[in-house]
């Protein structure tokens, strides 16, 4: 008669993290009720913000960030790959016309949304290809903030251009609030991490939590064949 193996315990306990704004809003608190359905005994506490986090400091589990890893000292799972494109709302393509090209963006009539990064406080310009055709465009600034979801209202009510990765973008160019920009161009896809301490040992709720996080970028922001960052 074979041995009886009972099932694993259930991940349970409080499990700390740090996500982006926008991708808390759209995607994770969604999905948020059949993460509990699944695992009953996790107490997730979330924190939402773009800002760089100190793990230990803070005692946070993990944290869901995308870009270039800079700590070489932080274990990471590559668990997707953000499209970005450029947008613009209707009134500020009424007001300053439409670029055809992404240098156009240097013109002083044309005006940009920026982005700060919390790594250097400082935007990233407007990388864009096309065929062989590589440009570096940095545009001019009428705002600069250090969150996306107030990047994203920026755009919105017309201040300017800005890039946006598809899963932030697409329900409002359904809507009509915003129009894509120099669609022949593209710029580089952003990798999207999920970022722990390195240690031995990880937890099952913390591993259960990057599956999930895995899962939902499959959908959202799926990762590409070819590498793509570090």
């Amino acid at each position: 008669m074979p041995a009886f193996s009972p099932p694993p315990p259930r991940p349970r306990g409080r499990l700390r993290v740090d996500v982006p704004s926008p991708l808390a809003r759209l995607v994770f608190i969604p999905a948020l009720p059949a993460f509990h359905a699944q695992y009953p005994d996790i107490l997730l506490h979330m924190g939402v913000s773009d800002r760089t986090v100190d793990m230990v400091g803070d005692n946070v589990d993990c944290v869901v960030r995308g870009g270039v890893l800079t700590n070489p000292a932080l274990v990471a799972r590559h668990v997707g790959d953000l499209q970005l494109r450029v947008y613009a709302a209707p009134s500020y393509l009424q007001r300053a016309g439409v670029p055809e090209h992404p240098l156009a963006l240097e013109d002083p009539h044309h005006r940009t949304v920026d982005f700060l990064w919390a790594r250097t406080g400082q935007p990233l310009p407007f990388e864009m290809r096309r065929g062989t055709e590589q440009v570096r465009a940095q545009g001019h600034d009428i705002c600069a903030v250090d969150d996306g979801n107030a990047y994203l209202a920026a755009g919105l009510a017309g201040l300017g251009v800005l890039w946006l990765p598809d899963y932030m973008a697409r329900p409002r160019v359904a809507t009509g609030e915003l129009v894509p920009l120099l669609r022949d161009w593209t710029l580089a896809r952003m990798p999207l991490y999920v970022v722990y301490p390195p240690q031995r040992h990880v937890s099952a709720k913390v591993r259960v939590f990057i599956d999930w996080v895995a899962g939902l970028m499959a959908l959202h922001a799926p990762l590409q064949r070819s590498p793509v960052g570090p």
